[in-house]
């Protein structure tokens, strides 16, 4: 452990900064809930997490929301190991209908849009009537011109990679109730 720091050596925090606190994420949230509400809160939608990512966003932000729904998941993922996304793996898909229904999509972040575009088409595929996406950051990612933008959003952030509150390094460190930045990525060994 480094005395200093108070941190292990494997902790990835020695090499990052919090860049959004636990209370800023609370407040963000709350907002993003009272838009929600005040665009859907009257049609009964279906919520849909993609997980793992959105686990924390999307059970904060579910008891935020003071209407009735119903909830399901989807699992996907593009990072697995490392720090660059990759190849979009569907692990599993929802089982309830959308059909004739308002989906709301939440994730964590929307970087190139590959993961929030696939659940958006299997929605629209499987017969919903609006799918509406709500993501805990908007990346800015250079050459993304025609990247699908997010009905709501808590933080919008510059193209680092991030970690924390349900974003992960490794399949690592979802836990921790402020969100990361790496400093420098390639100081991380897996």
């Amino acid at each position: 452990m480094n005395k200093r720091l108070g941190l292990y050596e494997s902790d990835p925090r020695r090499f990052a900064r919090v860049i959004i606190t636990h209370q800023e994420i609370d407040n963000e949230i709350k907002r993003v809930a009272n838009e929600i509400e005040g665009s859907i809160g009257n049609q009964c939608p279906i919520v849909l997490s993609i997980l793992n990512g959105s686990i924390c966003f999307s059970g904060q932000l579910l008891t935020e929301l003071e209407f009735s729904l119903r909830y399901d998941v989807f699992s996907m993922s593009r990072y697995g190991h490392g720090t660059k996304g990759g190849d979009l793996k569907h692990l599993s898909y929802p089982t309830t209908s959308v059909r004739d229904k308002t989906v709301l999509i939440l994730d964590d972040i929307l970087d190139r849009g590959a993961t929030l575009e696939s659940a958006r088409r299997w929605a629209m595929g499987n017969g919903a009537s609006q799918v509406l996406m709500a993501v805990l950051i908007d990346k800015h990612v250079q050459n993304t011109p025609n990247r699908i933008q997010p009905d709501f959003s808590c933080f919008k952030i510059k193209d680092e990679f991030v970690f924390g509150f349900g974003m992960d390094i490794d399949g690592m460190w979802r836990n921790l109730k402020d969100i990361h930045a790496l400093t420098n990525p390639a100081s991380i060994k897996y």
